[in-house]
């Protein structure tokens, strides 16, 4: 199993990347699933962070796809490894809704962020308040 978390900058004019998470989040739900793809979509202000974990080539062909995605720029991969299970478990796509209130969606994190290596918590956490 090959995991994979990187970043990116939005290019939506308003300059929010939770701005084009709704229509992304929608894709996701219907191409990660097929593809075995799971993990989390982290924005704030005009960057993402998004951890992916899934079968190898799944990985690879949205990679690819990700890179020509033309909603974000300046992608940069943080991890890529592989994995013997699965850190963000059945999780398919897990990002802040609009009508929660950030900390909440902090907390929230916090828990999620309890099963995953150290590595990979310290790229979400470096974003969340403690």
């Amino acid at each position: 199993m090959r995991q994979l978390i990187y970043t990116s900058v939005t290019t939506n004019p308003s300059g929010r990347a939770q701005d084009d998470c709704v229509p992304i989040l929608r894709q996701a739900a219907v191409r990660n699933g097929l593809d075995g793809i799971t993990g989390l979509l982290y924005s704030q202000d005009a960057e993402f962070l998004q951890a992916l974990e899934g079968p190898d080539d799944s990985v690879a062909d949205l990679l690819a796809s990700l890179k020509a995605d033309p909603r974000h720029r300046d992608l940069r991969v943080l991890i890529d490894r592989q994995t013997d299970e699965r850190e963000f478990g059945d999780w398919m796509m897990v990002h802040r809704e609009r009508r929660e209130s950030v900390d909440s969606f902090d907390r929230r994190l916090h828990g999620l962020l309890l099963g995953v290596s150290r590595e990979t918590a310290e790229y979400f956490r470096a974003l969340v308040p403690a």
